[in-house]
């Protein structure tokens, strides 16, 4: 059975990249209301697709409007359930790309358009290994596929979806696929994220803006109001959060070296040593937007900023927005309006696999890429990955297919073809591998190994070099419509 599902894989990758392809053409910006039909189309697409290569689906909705599109693939009657969480929405192109961003190109062996690696290629990986397993055979385990369409603006609302889901099944695991890979060939599991709180802090000094000549010294200067708050809520949140440390893994976990980090800052001027620490354990506070005034040269009577604060691992976004909300009225000059807006606040996530659970996508990853995972902490976040987490009660494997330097966010974010079909061959050698664990996966059970152990001595599939340079040129059978 493995080799005949490895075979019906290989056969159809280059049908199954133009697939891919079709479905990063629909320009699904979850931030951008005037793309909320694209991002319906994306989540029509996905239904379609999954029901062609058999599984049963059915969309949910959640409070804030968006879509979340439940796949049941189905496996033998009794066998352990697998919950596969991806997002199908995108961050918006942003300048700088040397191609369309929705026009799928494939260029010096990379998948080249947005949402290639975040996260509709890392989440097609895992869909083209249930279709191949499907097409050769039953799969040995249930599948539940969650796709989710509000990832890139917080996931507002999929706790709710998630709670119900959890009411009507029991996962033996939770995979999500939303991470970078450590190295090039090398699979990656996180273990940690951090929190995350985004908030706008606003200033109105009252009435218009003047002339700085006329009135400057006698006006509160907004933009001076707001550089002072900005400061002090640093100083304050970061000695607040000093303290807080994540646990310590039983794995050894991977520490780039801070030249790794600089490089990846792309010559942006660096903050000192130990980067890796500043950007997986400790808190941060960074200013994304800023905004004052209105006419040139003329003291504006409002300013505004957008920041951005991560949090250690086990911090509380409720105590640290509860302290900033205190310093913020506290700095706030006599007849001054400062406000302090929630815009979104995640708590971050530390999830260890249990040692069964980790062997099996350990031998999965040595099967998909030749070499078992590399152990990471991140200072992203995603959002989901606490609540599912909460809703299921199982720390989730994040477990990375993202190529690194993917560029995700960024202009001309890509995704390796070979990095790409290793991540199907990783995904097809983990289902069995997943069979053989109970629901606590504390405790192996007999099945699921010896499939497993066949992976490990198949090669994996290289690109093939017939592919032409343009991913619209491959077979494109799903509809967009």
């Amino acid at each position: 059975m493995p080799r005949a599902v490895l075979t019906a894989a290989r056969t159809a990758q280059a049908e199954r990249l133009g697939e891919l392809c079709a479905w990063l053409a629909i320009p699904s910006v979850s931030a951008d209301p005037a793309r909320a039909d694209d991002v319906a189309r994306a989540a029509r697409w996905l239904v379609s697709w999954q029901r062609a290569h058999g599984a049963t689906v059915e969309v949910r909705r959640t409070a804030h409007g968006s879509a979340v599109v439940l796949g049941h693939w189905a496996g033998p009657p009794g066998a352990p359930l697998v919950v596969l969480y991806g997002h199908y929405d995108v961050q918006p192109p942003g300048p700088g790309w040397s191609s369309p961003p929705f026009r799928p190109l494939v260029r010096d062996g990379r998948i080249v358009a947005r949402g290639a690696g975040d996260d509709k290629g890392q989440f097609f990986a895992h869909l083209c290994a249930l279709a191949a397993w499907r097409r050769a055979g039953v799969l040995p385990v249930r599948v539940l596929s969650i796709a989710d369409g509000a990832e890139e603006v917080g996931s507002p609302g999929f706790d709710v979806v998630a709670g119900r889901l959890a009411r009507r099944h029991r996962p033996t695991a939770v995979v999500i696929s939303d991470t970078e890979r450590a190295a090039d060939g090398a699979p990656t599991v996180t273990l940690s994220q951090r929190g995350h709180v985004v908030a706008g802090v606003e200033v109105d000094t009252g009435g218009p803006d003047v002339h700085p000549g006329r009135l400057g010294g006698a006006v509160v200067d907004a933009g001076l109001v707001l550089a002072e708050i900005l400061l002090a809520l640093r100083a304050e949140l970061l000695e607040m959060l000093d303290g807080e440390t994540p646990g310590r893994p039983d794995v050894p976990v991977q520490v780039r070296p801070d030249s790794a980090v600089v490089r990846a800052a792309g010559g942006r001027s660096t903050t000192g040593p130990d980067l890796d620490e500043r950007i997986t354990r400790r808190a941060t506070l960074g200013v994304t937007r800023l905004v004052g005034g209105g006419r040139g040269g003329a003291l504006p009577a409002e300013s505004a900023a957008r920041v951005d604060i991560r949090l250690p691992p086990r911090a509380s976004p409720t105590v640290v927005v509860d302290r900033a909300r205190r310093l913020v009225e506290q700095l706030a000059p006599a007849g001054t309006t400062v406000r302090l807006r929630l815009i979104a606040a995640t708590r971050g996530l530390e999830t260890m696999p249990a040692p069964p659970l980790r062997s099996a996508v350990e031998a999965a990853c040595e099967a998909g890429f030749g070499q078992g995972p590399v152990y990471v902490r991140s200072g992203g976040s995603i959002p989901a990955a606490g609540m599912l987490a909460r809703a299921f009660g199982i720390d989730p494997v994040l477990l990375g297919f993202g190529s690194p330097g993917g560029n995700a966010h960024g202009p001309d974010e890509s995704m390796d073809l070979g990095g790409w079909a290793a991540s199907v061959e990783t995904s097809l050698a983990l289902m069995p591998g997943l069979a053989g664990l109970n629901r606590g996966h504390g405790v192996a059970v007999e099945g699921g190994k010896q499939e497993t152990e066949i992976f490990r001595s198949v090669h994996r599939v290289r690109p093939r070099r017939t592919l032409p340079g343009r991913c619209g040129d491959l077979e494109q059978r799903w509809p967009v419509n």
